[in-house]
């Protein structure tokens, strides 16, 4: 085990750089196609479903991020219980997944764990056929990089390390030590050959197995917390920085002005698929520098805003007493970009170039 242990480390040093910031590649595009392939921990599993979908999984964070400064289209092809022989089955007989990998900017990677649960699943306990199945991950692995590097030599590629889910107190996270650690070992070499940054999930869950693993409900994927830490991982590699965004049932919207959180006295309005602001709350938001005059009448399609005239794409509103004012008519009118997170109700005002930051 030392030996495998101590060659992960060379990889990683040949690789000259940390494990998730490994890529530097170029810039995403305005625009991103993110595409999320793998097993149960891409398709969200361990997160608890919000109104029938797994909106919490890092996937879903994941492109959360992108839409908070620009737009993204996210297929996410994650499928539970899928071993590396059988990703490498669907690459080779499923054209659909060929065709949307080749269209990505973005690919995020999860595979390996299913190779030991399925293993030990049939032989329990069998060393040797451990071995076997893990020296074939080895060559299956290897080639999945390459097909997928031979599909899409452009995108950003991140591929997750299998985590021990039991604690260091627990025996069954020493039976499963060596096998992790193998999987990882060759998983860095691969993704060293093929210019993918690693995900550092096997450290970033030891000694935090109870807080990111859902073993309370005898579960070993992900909770949401452990869902949220991979995504923040990503997101500070192609970012440099990260804004939790859980999604829950029922939210209220919220706002942030620069990717910060930004309170007003009166909360925002969501009505027809449109986010309102109470019209006094626009100095708030702006500045009484920004916005000198205002003028409108409930029910317009229009407002005069500092001497110009503002079409609006929906009548202004009264909601207890106040008129309120559809937020991103009033807000690109002053030049700002604007960017809707529809599953967490969040809108984004970016009044700064770079909106990552």
């Amino acid at each position: 085990m030392f030996v495998r242990a101590l060659l992960l480390c060379l990889c990683l040093l040949l690789a000259g750089l940390s494990p998730a910031h490994a890529h530097m590649g170029s810039v995403l595009p305005e625009h991103v196609t993110y595409v999320a392939i793998g097993d149960s921990v891409s398709a969200g599993w361990g997160s608890p479903p919000v109104n029938g979908s797994r909106l919490n999984g890092y996937v879903s964070h994941l492109h959360r991020q992108l839409l908070l400064r620009g737009s993204s289209d996210l297929h996410n092809l994650g499928i539970p219980g899928l071993t590396s022989g059988q990703f490498l089955f669907l690459l080779e007989h499923w054209p659909e997944l060929s065709q949307t990998i080749k269209k990505a900017d973005l690919i995020t990677l999860s595979v390996g764990g299913n190779d030991i649960i399925w293993t030990d699943h049939q032989s329990p306990g069998d060393v040797a056929k451990m071995r076997e199945a893990l020296t074939k991950y080895e060559e299956n692995i290897e080639k999945i990089l390459t097909d997928v590097r031979q599909l899409n030599e452009d995108a950003r590629l991140f591929v997750l390390e299998v985590y021990n889910p039991f604690p260091v107190d627990d025996a069954r996270h020493a039976q499963l030590a060596e096998w992790v650690i193998w999987v990882n070992e060759s998983l860095a070499a691969a993704a060293n050959q093929h210019d993918a940054s690693v995900v550092p999930t096997a450290s970033l869950f030891l000694k935090h197995e109870n807080e990111y693993v859902n073993l309370k409900q005898n579960d070993i994927h992900p909770n949401n917390e452990g869902h949220t830490r991979i995504a923040e991982q990503i997101s500070h590699a192609l970012f440099g920085k990260f804004i939790p965004l859980l999604v829950q049932g029922d939210m209220n919207p919220t706002l942030l002005l620069d990717g910060k959180p930004k309170q007003l006295h009166a909360g925002l309005l969501y009505e027809n698929g449109t986010v309102y602001v109470a019209a006094d709350q626009l100095r708030q938001l702006y500045g009484p520098e920004t916005i000198r005059q205002l003028r409108t009448r409930i029910g317009a399609l229009w407002l005069r805003m500092n001497g110009k005239f503002v079409k609006l794409p929906s009548p202004v509103l009264l909601y207890g007493s106040e008129p309120y004012l559809p937020i991103r008519a009033v807000s690109e009118s002053l030049g700002a970009k604007v960017y809707w997170v529809e599953d967490s109700r969040t809108i984004n005002i970016v009044t700064r170039k770079d909106p990552a930051k």
